[in-house]
């Protein structure tokens, strides 16, 4: 059942790696067309990407730290995540990896499985912010974090996305803040340290995701790396 929880709060905390006019100025619409305009130019420009990041999970005092490498290069992304543990490498590495038309989980433990539908990770998460904030969601006001004025965004109840409440920076248009709901219980990710890639701001070097107002995991990006040679093959499934 952790294993299943934080298994969850990895898939929430990666799949933010790479999220109606009003009283506002913009409409819905307009922030995600910038948002995914800048994402696809950091695409275009870096060719591809590797991202090294570490991750410590923390369930019920206890703490499992992890070492993640992402590469990601057009439509296409592959999450190695290898789990610090007095285990063989192999044991502990679990993959996840979308080969253009679905998306792969690859254990030790459970073999190779299709992600479900409704999965957090389907189909783009990883680089549509339609995916994220879909058309009928509504700018609800703006507050300030760390003095960044923000659009706050809130999604439809009936939406099936995994946040419902987004921070979303006016100037930069990167989400510095989302909540949402996971078994119940209300889920808060704080994206911090942003740097910019092919100098475009890009993604957040550290995150920290707390429920119920405590902490259980945090993020922190090691090295990002672009204009990476990456072979269509590491994003085969059968050669995983």
């Amino acid at each position: 059942k952790k294993g299943g929880m934080m298994k969850k709060v990895v898939l929430f905390s990666v799949f933010l790696l790479f999220g109606l006019y009003s009283l506002y100025g913009m409409s819905v619409s307009d922030i995600v067309k910038e948002m995914n305009l800048r994402y696809n130019k950091i695409m275009e420009r870096s060719n591809g990407i590797r991202i090294t990041q570490t991750i410590k999970s923390i369930m019920d005092d206890s703490e499992i730290s992890s070492s993640q490498t992402i590469w990601k290069k057009d439509r296409k992304y592959r999450i190695e995540t290898i789990s610090q543990m007095e285990l063989e490498e192999e044991k502990t590495k679990n993959t996840i990896l979308f080969d253009g038309n679905n998306i792969w989980f690859v254990s030790p433990f459970v073999g190779i499985t299709m992600l479900p539908k409704d999965e957090p990770m389907l189909q783009g998460f990883f680089d549509d912010f339609t995916k994220l904030l879909p058309p009928n969601s509504i700018i609800t006001g703006d507050e300030k974090i760390d003095n960044e004025d923000c659009f706050v965004i809130e999604t439809p109840d009936k939406a099936e996305v995994p946040l419902k409440r987004i921070w979303i920076s006016k100037s930069r248009f990167i989400p510095l803040k989302a909540t949402g709901m996971l078994k119940n219980e209300l889920i808060t990710l704080i994206f911090d340290d942003y740097k910019r890639i092919e100098g475009i701001w890009g993604i957040p070097y550290k995150t920290v995701t707390t429920l119920r107002d405590e902490t259980i995991c945090i993020s922190t990006i090691e090295k990002v790396e672009t204009g990476v040679e990456i072979p269509n093959e590491l994003f085969d499934v059968k050669l995983r």
